[in-house]
């Protein structure tokens, strides 16, 4: 998580590279038959983050309208009928609507999925919830959603399968649009992005290639007008490894963002297995300390559904059930990341003396961030008051725990 001095808005919009529809119509594609882990990762994300985010901001929105963008919106549904993005987050519409309208716009490019998700959309306006589908490429429609949005918080979320939309849209276009940061949730913008790790190793290579062939010098730009210039070529030579490469790039490409638009960022890892390269890096970029917040505590929640959705199937030539053990396993990595946040606030008490968690937060999750959540920094304080280590009884709003030292 990185903040820059300045934090001022929240809200969200989804712009992403090629579309995850295309991708998936190919019924020979497993991604499309079924959710990967790295899928059910970003799908519990938006799960755990739209309805308080939209709650939230909507407070302060004309009517409790939010707008939700999804640039790669897909067909809606799995084929196995497991729910894609869109038709999680119209159940999410759904939850919300006695107190807040959620808008939701889906843009598909491939026209086999924009039919499935037409029918998708249909549905939901049968059930009075505020839904639109468009056709064709997310920059074709991105001007009309914004005006649309004008005066409206707005989340983006864009998953695309390779390289999303230009730096230049994102920054200039999207949050550009956007730039009257006042108090309200008006204008109230977020984004949350997939940085595809995979597109960075395949277009990075050829960099070290020396064979040509007529698109190469086309890959190179689009991937220079992704990151906003050509600085991530040299980022890529410069780095021992694609590992390296990728979390050099994906940094760079956070910062350089963050700066232009004057958000903070997350960037979090996503994996298929725990064992695999990273698949791509999910991105959030928001200018209001609530943001942050919320969206730790969605990817806390979503890490543990990525950690059930990889523990492997039971076979009969199995003699137990890996499936049996996980409680137990989430129980362990409860208990190590309380006592890391207890060890980190036990420095800030010898080092600051009495704090306000909000004030601190990067340094209460020290070495969990992104895994531990609330619930694991009030066990943390609780335990320390009940081993006479602190004055604070971590009862009330976590982020806003006075923790003293002992009398």
């Amino acid at each position: 998580m990185h903040e820059p001095e300045a934090v001022l808005d929240d809200a969200v919009l989804d712009l992403s590279g090629e579309s995850a529809g295309e991708r998936d119509t190919d019924s020979s594609s497993p991604f499309f038959v079924s959710k990967k882990a790295a899928a059910v990762f970003k799908h519990e994300i938006l799960r755990q983050y739209v309805v308080p985010f939209a709650s939230k901001v909507g407070r302060y929105a004309p009517d409790g309208r939010v707008v939700y963008v999804d640039g790669y919106a897909g067909p809606g549904r799995y084929e196995d009928g497991t729910p894609g993005s869109p038709a999680l987050v119209l159940d999410s519409a759904a939850r919300l609507a006695d107190f807040r309208k959620l808008d939701c716009y889906f843009v598909e490019r491939n026209r086999n999925s924009y039919r499935s998700l037409s029918a998708l959309v249909a549905d939901a306006d049968e059930q009075g919830l505020a839904a639109h589908a468009l056709n064709g490429r997310v920059e074709k429609h991105l001007d009309t959603i914004l005006a649309a949005a004008h005066g409206s918080p707005l989340f983006a979320f864009l998953d695309p399968f390779g390289m999303g939309v230009s730096f230049d849209s994102l920054t200039q276009q999207v949050f550009g649009s956007r730039t009257q940061l006042g108090t309200t949730g008006a204008h109230a913008t977020e984004v949350l992005l997939n940085f595809n790790a995979n597109a960075v190793r395949r277009i990075g290579g050829l960099l070290k290639s020396t064979k040509e062939y007529p698109g190469k010098a086309a890959t190179l730009r689009a991937m220079d007008a992704t990151c906003g210039g050509d600085w991530w070529r040299q980022e890529f030579l410069d780095s021992a490894d694609n590992a390296e490469a990728v979390d050099r790039i994906t940094d760079g490409f956070a910062s350089r963002v963050g700066a232009a638009v004057r958000a903070s960022y997350w960037t979090i890892e996503v994996r298929n297995r725990a064992d695999l390269q990273v698949a791509y890096h999910l991105v959030l970029f928001s200018r209001h300390r609530d943001g942050l917040w919320l969206f730790g505590e969605a990817a806390s929640l979503a890490q543990k559904e990525w950690r059930r959705a990889c523990v492997p199937p039971a076979r009969e030539d199995m003699l137990f059930n890996p499936g049996d053990t996980f409680d137990d396993e989430e129980a362990e990595r409860d208990a190590q990341w309380i006592a890391t946040i207890r060890a980190n606030i036990e420095g800030l008490l010898d080092k600051h003396g009495d704090f306000v968690v909000d004030h601190h937060l990067g340094k209460v999750l020290a070495g969990v961030l992104g895994l531990a959540r609330g619930l694991h920094i009030r066990a943390a304080i609780k335990d320390l008051y009940k081993n006479g280590k602190t004055g604070c009884k971590g009862t009330g709003e976590v982020r806003q725990l006075h923790v003293t030292r002992p009398s």
